[in-house]
């Protein structure tokens, strides 16, 4: 059931498609020129994974964040984009005050974990990769995510998976499928057609308490501003 996951990005600046091992360093290219034409502050850039072995997750965001937002707007952000559900609880990491700002915090080099829902929990973690001596223009950027990945039917193994079963994905069996064979498994999965049936999203959080998809660039990846 493992499958080959290819991630890339698109740069938002020069939309030049990358691997996610090339990504950091095109954007920091990119933001030094970017960011001479603004005031001087303090803003940073974040790559935000996965965690645990979040280095090895297909799934990444980076976004230029300006130093005067609170960690809040980071926090309504990730559950806009990648997580939230049923509006679970979450924290970052040492408890770290969602009302503090950025540049009160954060400086360059540093980790910051963050939890969403305390019961299926969804772990990420918070790189910050550079800190630049100018102001962001807005509070957040989202700079580049990784696109949809291809993932595959578990069944046929020819055709793009379009739904999941979360039953199957709990007992760890076959739980991805193409359209034919969804009406097939749901023939023989009582619960997928009541509650079991989740749709394959560009998330971490996809097949977790009936997790359907961020509400910021729900029809492909984008730009998106705040």
């Amino acid at each position: 059931m493992n499958q080959e996951l290819i991630s890339e990005g698109k740069c938002v600046f020069c939309e030049e498609l990358l691997e996610k091992s090339k990504i950091n360093t095109h954007l920091k290219k990119h933001l030094k020129d970017f960011l001479k034409q603004e005031p001087l502050g303090t803003s940073f850039l974040l790559q935000i994974f996965t965690y645990p072995n979040y280095k090895k997750s297909p799934y990444f965001i980076y976004l230029l964040v300006d130093g005067e937002a609170k960690m809040k707007d980071i926090d309504g952000f990730l559950k806009d984009i990648w997580l939230d559900c049923c509006g679970h609880m979450s924290e970052f990491e040492g408890r770290i005050a969602k009302s503090r700002k950025l540049v009160d915090i954060l400086e360059k080099g540093m980790d910051v974990g963050y939890e969403y829902d305390f019961g299926s929990t969804t772990y990420l973690q918070i790189k910050v990769v550079e800190e630049f001596s100018y102001k962001s223009p807005k509070k957040i950027y989202l700079l580049s995510r990784n696109e949809p990945l291809k993932l595959m039917c578990h069944t046929c193994k020819e055709q793009p998976a379009s739904v999941m079963c979360s039953v199957e994905q709990w007992e760890d069996q076959e739980h991805m499928f193409c359209d034919e064979c969804a009406t097939k498994h749901e023939e023989v999965c009582e619960d997928f057609a009541d509650y079991a049936a989740l749709p394959i999203v560009n998330s971490p959080r996809m097949g977790e308490c009936g997790y359907e998809g961020g509400y910021i660039d729900k029809e492909r990846d984008g730009i998106f501003v705040m």
